[in-house]
């Protein structure tokens, strides 16, 4: 079997020598990352260098559409390096569905669709997000009741130069339209190297790349840290297609194709002062001016993330409705048409877009359930933008509506959305 702990520096060093890094304080947890992983390196020779980036992050990407319906061929979890299998097969699948392609795509977004994929009925904890030369990261942790398990995932858009599932790790098939898609189940995360690992921690993963550069990855553990113990359950929380399931969500934004794979700089964010999420939350309070009896609140993000989320369930006399916000800074979004709902360029310049009444779900579950939402986005050309939501019930997922339509119309929700009070968190001094 070939050392790759001898080629890991070299194969680094292809992966970025074209890129320059955000922070090299990131560069550097992004190559303590990539030991953990380095049974997949050999693919970094097929892939393009902005894909090979993945790898430097903490992934190597590999293709989508393995779990076409039917139950998904798995990789036995291994325990040693001697357990390592690859399978290779190319399939029929029928291409995907149109992905969403926007501008407006930053890590926080992709956290907040994480966020929204994960079944409702999950406790959530410990939101972060990250990006370095143009992959987005986003994590939560959490908890079915048996254990947390975090749940991470990477995204980016740079087309390969080659799809072959060559050197790739674990199960790996490559579909008619172009897409790949690779996983494996439960595998120690140093498999080559046990003493760096007592608390024996593991992960399931699913990454996928398609022919249009759009990629994702998600893993899943069986325990709060992607790098350390303590293990906190048995098993990863989420199988293998489990994991093809949530990258398969046709709610995730990819943002544009990097241009001839170049980085796409520090973040909108950067350097930006923060903002406590409880401000947050009590201004969100303090624009909702109908008389509403307010339940449960919840708050994500604050502190370095770069992003602030907050939540209020209310009653207006007729129905549970719940109502959230998130404000952030990104990359300035100022034209529509660019795979945008509703879209309006207001008098200040500033870009509005909207939904109204929405289905949260496209399957049997929406006539079951009835959740329905209006959302609204406003994106400054200085790069601010919030987004609120309102719906028909108490949560956005695995519940009944409480109420015929949401509380708030998308006329309400713009009009608090651009209410003078609100502040938008950057990531304080990194």
């Amino acid at each position: 079997m070939i050392n790759l702990n001898d080629t890991l520096p070299e194969l680094m060093r292809r992966a970025t020598e074209n890129l320059e890094p955000e922070s090299t304080d990131l560069v550097e947890r992004g190559m303590a990352r990539g030991a953990v992983l380095r049974r997949r390196r050999t693919a970094l020779i097929s892939l393009s260098s902005a894909t090979a980036v993945l790898a430097t992050a903490g992934i190597i990407a590999a293709g989508t559409q393995i779990f076409d319906g039917a139950s998904a061929k798995q990789a036995p979890a291994a325990s040693t390096a001697d357990t390592t299998t690859t399978t290779t097969t190319t399939t029929t699948a029928p291409p995907t569905a149109t992905r969403q392609v926007s501008k407006s795509a930053s890590p926080a977004t992709t956290l907040a669709t994480l966020r929204k994929v994960v079944p409702a009925n999950l406790q959530q904890s410990a939101p972060k997000i990250g990006t370095v030369n143009g992959v987005f990261k986003a994590s939560v942790v959490v908890d079915d009741g048996k254990g947390a398990s975090l749940v991470e995932v990477l995204m980016m858009n740079a087309k390969p130069n080659l799809v072959s599932c060559a050197g790739i790790h674990g199960t790996c098939t490559v579909s008619k339209d172009g897409t790949m898609t690779s996983h494996y189940t439960n595998e120690l995360i140093f498999p080559y190297e046990l003493d760096k690992n007592p608390a024996g921690v593991r992960v399931t993963v699913v990454d996928i790349v398609r022919a249009d550069g759009t990629t994702i990855a998600i893993y899943s553990y069986n325990a709060r840290n992607d790098l350390a113990g303590p293990k906190t359950r048995a098993t990863p929380l989420f199988s293998a297609a489990d994991l093809a399931k949530l990258a398969n969500d046709q709610q995730w934004v990819y943002p544009p194709a990097a241009g001839n794979g170049q980085p796409a700089g520090p973040g909108p964010g950067t350097g930006k002062p923060t903002v406590p999420v409880a401000q947050t939350l009590q201004t969100l309070k303090s624009v909702l001016t109908k008389p509403l009896q307010f339940t449960r609140s919840e708050t994500w993000g604050g502190g370095a993330n770069g992003f602030n989320g907050a939540a209020y369930v209310v009653d207006d006399g007729k129905g549970l409705s719940r109502i959230d916000v998130l404000v952030t800074y990104e990359r300035p979004v100022t034209k529509c048409g660019e795979g945008l709902p509703h879209c309006r360029v207001r008098e200040d310049g500033s870009l509005t877009t909207w939904s109204k009444d929405e289905p949260v779900y496209s399957d049997a579950r929406q006539a079951a359930q009835g959740v329905l939402s209006s959302r609204v986005e406003v994106h400054y050309r200085d790069g601010r933008m919030i987004a609120m939501t309102s719906y028909n019930a108490p949560q956005e997922k695995d519940t009944k509506h409480t109420r015929a339509k949401p509380a708030f119309s998308t006329e309400e929700l713009l009009s608090m959305a651009t209410d003078a009070d609100w502040e938008f968190p950057g990531t304080g001094d990194k």
